[in-house]
């Protein structure tokens, strides 16, 4: 249920009072940044990703009908945009090494926490599609911790082809990995 202050900040953002969305801003800004900081582990990303739920926000003003409280809905709202980001940061090749020091470290203390939780049965499960060579590079990244490098020695292969196999795993696992990492808020 919301609150009277909810109600009414919401009804002067539905008409167009920029004050009100401003106090909206003030007031949900470091929950909102946050809760994006935990779940993408950069600054900026979780910055550009309040700011969209914010446009949103604004741009639907007048169609807008949220029930309960709005900082649930922001969360939600920011909970679904760092989903999106996190699938595009995984899509990027040139973000391989990002992936690699941040979320993957991450990924591995959930999967230590969770190792029953169905998602993690997805991603073992599509572990079992890939080439075996993909999957043996992904799983010395993702459990033995590796880096590219030290990868690359052990299998005798170059960075390059180690970092593009990493990259067909990820991209492959992007979803699964994705929703792992929104978990995150869940074991913390």
């Amino acid at each position: 249920m919301q609150s009277s202050e909810d109600i009414e900040l919401l009804n002067l953002i539905r008409a167009g009072d920029q004050k009100a969305f401003e106090r909206c801003f003030n007031r949900h800004w470091p929950v909102l940044y946050a809760f994006a900081l935990k779940i993408l582990g950069n600054a900026d990303d979780a910055k550009d990703v309040v700011q969209l739920v914010y446009i949103s926000l604004w741009s639907r003003r007048e169609r807008m009908h949220i029930k309960g409280p709005l900082e649930n809905y922001l969360l939600q709202a920011v909970r679904f945009q760092s989903l999106k980001k996190l699938q595009e940061i995984m899509n990027r090749p040139e973000e391989l090494d990002r992936v690699q020091e941040y979320i993957l470290p991450v990924l591995n203390n959930i999967w230590e926490k969770m190792e029953e939780a169905d998602v993690f049965r997805e991603i073992d499960e599509q572990l079992t599609t890939l080439p075996a060579k993909t999957r043996e590079i992904f799983l010395l990244s993702r459990r033995h911790q590796l880096s590219v490098t030290e990868i690359a020695l052990k299998l005798n292969l170059s960075e390059k082809t180690v970092r593009n196999q990493l990259h067909i795993a990820l991209k492959a696992l992007r979803h699964h990995i994705a929703m792992a990492m929104l978990l995150i808020d869940m074991i913390s």
